[in-house]
């Protein structure tokens, strides 16, 4: 404790003079406690005498005022009683402790003595000196004062010039010198019990302290061990999650192919095109109805293994000691886009969180992402979206990035490359459309709109553009939707030439070790973080400083 913390108020009757080295004959004496007031280090705060009663407290009417928390308004008393000097506690909520015995209402005192105030509070130390009372008046002739020979050649010793130095080698000296008077001799005893007692309290202080803080460590140590075997079981889970979410969707993809060949089956027979026995068509449709109730049951304990893995990470983030701040606010927000997006958020590196905090500064210094979430709003582009992410099981956060391909511009029309001209709000090209269903018109080739193109209508263009990032999510990708970005901009297949020569699991094919094995280019890599960081704000865009409502809102609430 700081001493410009501790506020003092001394007994100003309590105080007396210090005595001569010499040795008085009076006949009355009268007690005295010395007292002082220690910190929790041993360092000495103040010092005290007290004739009388006094109490300690937090309270400014209190014989010494201690000003921390650790300290009741009225914490204890010490007064003269029956005979002998009396300990009171007075309610304190953090008790009084003599010899690390809590004492709960009175004690006798027995000086000198140390008493505790809260196990790691404040000290005060006492000791009782006896002094004697200014005699009656009398006329000079009859006053006397009487000295033995040693204490007369000390006293006159005394009061020669000696330093302070000198006094303390005297008093402190291993053994008594013939020259010592009844005061020194008197002094040095004093002193030296009073050195065996604080000792032995400070030993017991010390041992006390030493105990709290191997139990410190021990809590700290198991504290440690539990947190590295929940981040590991949530680690464990995750990647496990991961896995299953691969397997539906290209069990997905499985299935919607088998429909699509009994749908046409179907047709062929209603033509006349086809014959078919009924026993091989029901055996088809029962297969096909089988595997829908498998994946429905799968998609069920994808839920369940979800909600276990954010009670594991609960647990984790709860045996961190944390501090609720803005940046841990918008780590959290940062944590959560990353886990929703496929990536491991007990695995963030520092690099990547710092990264996103400057495309969070981006989008803070334009217009853009306010402009083109009003025309998500105004032109009610956001439903279809998302129904079609539900619908292939595809994180949400989806929805941001035809806002970084076009703004949600349903007539945008890339430049020419060579692989094309992309067009409308998912920038699809035209071998992409034509793989996913929709015709590019006659005018693929020019940087013209076309109403015969496909691409320019939105609801299309979405199930198109939705269907494509699910493949790229169900393979390559391995469920890391960070990976799909890189992959819907940079060219499917040249980033599936990179990702194909890493291993193939989701624990090691992951966005951050991308990035350590290969060098994106600067307009990829600006890519993802700015879908990224657009999700990050979503989540909560007041407090990012902008004025719309979360885009998903209405949906989580």
């Amino acid at each position: 404790m700081n001493d410009d913390k501790t506020r003092i108020k001394p007994n100003n009757t309590a105080h007396a003079n210090q005595d001569d080295d010499r040795t008085v004959l009076a006949p009355n004496k009268r007690d005295e406690l010395a007292v002082d007031l220690l910190n929790i280090q041993g360092e000495v705060l103040g010092h005290f005498k007290f004739a009388d009663r006094f109490t300690v407290g937090r309270a400014g009417d209190n014989g010494i005022v201690i000003s921390d928390d650790v300290v009741s308004r009225y914490h204890m008393e010490i007064k003269r009683e029956a005979g002998g000097w009396w300990l009171y506690n007075l309610k304190s909520t953090n008790g009084i402790f003599i010899d690390g015995r809590l004492i709960p209402n009175k004690e006798a005192l027995h000086f000198p003595v140390l008493i505790a105030l809260g196990v790691a509070g404040f000290y005060l130390r006492i000791q009782q000196h006896t002094h004697s009372l200014p005699a009656a008046p009398s006329s000079p002739a009859t006053t006397a004062t009487v000295l033995n020979p040693s204490t007369q050649a000390e006293t006159a010793a005394l009061h020669r010039n000696v330093s302070q130095a000198d006094i303390e080698a005297r008093l402190m000296a291993k053994e008594d010198s013939p020259d010592m008077g009844d005061y020194t001799l008197m002094a040095r005893r004093v002193i030296h019990k009073d050195r065996v007692k604080r000792s032995k309290s400070y030993k017991k202080v010390i041992w006390t302290l030493a105990g709290l803080f191997g139990l410190a460590v021990a809590l700290v140590t198991y504290q440690q061990i539990a947190l590295e075997n929940t981040r590991k079981l949530a680690i464990d889970m995750f990647y496990d999650i991961k896995s299953l979410e691969v397997n539906i969707s290209l069990a997905d993809i499985k299935l919607e192919e088998s429909a699509a060949v009994l749908d046409e089956t179907l047709a062929a027979i209603n033509t006349e095109k086809l014959r078919i026995s009924q026993e091989q068509l029901k055996l088809q449709q029962e297969k096909i109805a089988a595997e829908r109730l498998r994946m429905r049951q799968e998609r069920a304990r994808l839920a369940s293994m979800k909600a276990k893995y954010r009670q594991y990470v609960e647990e984790a983030n709860s045996l961190r000691l944390r501090f609720p701040t803005t940046t841990q606010y918008e780590n959290q927000l940062i944590a959560k886009v990353a886990r929703e997006l496929g990536e491991s958020e007990l695995e963030l590196p520092e690099e990547f969180v710092s990264e996103v905090r400057k495309y969070i500064q981006y989008w803070q210094g334009t217009s853009r992402l306010q402009t083109a979430i009003s025309t998500l709003e105004k032109n009610h582009l956001l439903q279809p979206v998302i129904a079609t992410l539900e619908t292939y099981g595809l994180p949400l956060y989806f929805i941001y990035l035809p806002l970084q391909e076009s703004n949600y511009d349903t007539r945008a029309i890339g430049p020419e490359t060579r692989f094309g001209i992309a067009k409308g709000a998912w920038q699809l090209l035209a071998s992409t459309a034509q793989e996913y269903g929709i015709s590019p018109g006659p005018l693929a080739d020019l940087r013209e709109y076309d109403e015969q193109d496909e691409r320019f209508d939105f609801a299309r263009a979405t199930q198109a553009g939705i269907k494509y990032l699910r493949k790229i999510y169900s393979t390559e990708a391995q469920a890391s939707g960070l990976l799909v970005m890189a992959s819907y901009n940079y060219g499917d297949n040249r980033v599936k030439n990179m990702i194909k020569q890493m291993p193939d699991n989701p624990r090691d094919r992951n966005f951050w070790k991308f990035l350590q094995n290969y060098e994106l280019p600067t307009e990829t890599r600006d890519y993802v973080f700015y879908i990224f960081s657009a999700a990050v704000i979503g989540e909560d865009p007041q407090h990012f400083g902008f004025k719309f409502n979360p885009p998903l809102y209405k949906l989580k609430s």
